[in-house]
């Protein structure tokens, strides 16, 4: 079984979860280090979570799983940017393994940023870009993802729906 996920996985992921767009995320929790759950409830269907594990996958669950009692800081940080903030799209990068998921909050516009790549990253960001607060700092040769600096995007990866014949 493959541990992370394509470019195509993370395209198919993208149109699954459009009927999430418009929905509200309840609640965020945090089951242990390498785990995000955001319960979003969309305007039609019923709540689902939304379970991330860093660098590898992501996928939608109905399945009542046991949450920690006590938050962690990280999960915190997002249940205060992205409390009962609706969901306004939901984006792949180019045809990187990035999810771009973006909120509108009572703090305005907020980005949640899922990188399924090498050891990946979830990373919140306001409207412009700079990084409010990353599950883990890490620095790369051509970029760094810690608080308050702008986050930019790894190089682009090559898009094959945008190919011609030669």
């Amino acid at each position: 079984m493959r541990q992370q996920m394509t470019g195509f996985d993370l395209r198919r992921m993208t149109h699954e979860l459009q009927p999430m767009v418009s929905g509200w995320c309840k609640k965020v929790y945090q089951p242990h280090h390498e785990q995000l759950v955001l319960r979003l409830n969309p305007k039609e269907g019923r709540q689902q979570d939304l379970v991330i594990v860093r660098g590898q996958r992501l996928y939608l669950s109905s399945r009542d799983r046991p949450m920690p009692t006590q938050p962690s800081p990280f999960a915190m940080l997002l249940r205060k940017h992205l409390g009962n903030a609706r969901l306004e799209s939901i984006e792949q990068h180019s045809f990187d393994r990035i999810l771009v998921l973006t909120f509108d909050s009572r703090h305005g516009i907020r980005h949640l940023v899922i990188e399924c790549f090498r050891n990946g990253n979830i990373i919140l960001t306001d409207e412009t870009h700079t990084i409010i607060q990353p599950l883990t700092h890490v620095k790369y040769s051509e970029r760094s993802l810690r608080k308050d600096e702008p986050y930019r995007f790894p190089p682009i990866a090559l898009d094959p729906q945008e190919l011609d014949k030669q």
